[in-house]
């Protein structure tokens, strides 16, 4: 009866788990995104492509928050991706011994009056 009761509880422990994995990956995919100033005259150096990715291999129509919060596999991701662009490209342009934009403030990029409602477009 023991080993019965223990199973149990594991199961019941996964089940939670995954439940709250799901939550989470929902939540995430379905928060509104904090807007970012953003300055294309600072940036005339670096290819439109690098950003603009869309424009060149026709996957999206709008613009990045659009696409990559409406499909949830680039939702999940989308925080960790945009850092990893702009924040790796300034750490570059700095240890090169250049001015570069912002590498540790949140304000430095985001406008935290400003959030930006995703509306689903359908299929």
């Amino acid at each position: 009866m023991t080993r019965l009761w223990i199973a149990a509880l594991i199961c019941a422990g996964g089940a939670l788990l995954l439940l709250a994995w799901q939550w989470r990956q929902h939540a995430i995919a379905a928060a509104p995104m904090t807007a970012i100033v953003f300055g294309h005259e600072n940036h005339t150096s670096v290819s439109c492509k690098t950003c603009h990715h869309n424009f060149f291999d026709e996957t999206g129509r709008d613009s990045c928050y659009f696409c990559h919060k409406q499909r949830p596999e680039l939702a999940l991701t989308i925080q960790r991706d945009f850092h990893h662009l702009c924040r790796d490209c300034h750490a570059r342009v700095a240890n090169a011994g250049y001015d570069s934009g912002p590498l540790r403030r949140c304000d430095g990029c985001h406008d935290w009056t400003v959030t930006q409602k995703v509306v689903p477009v359908a299929p």
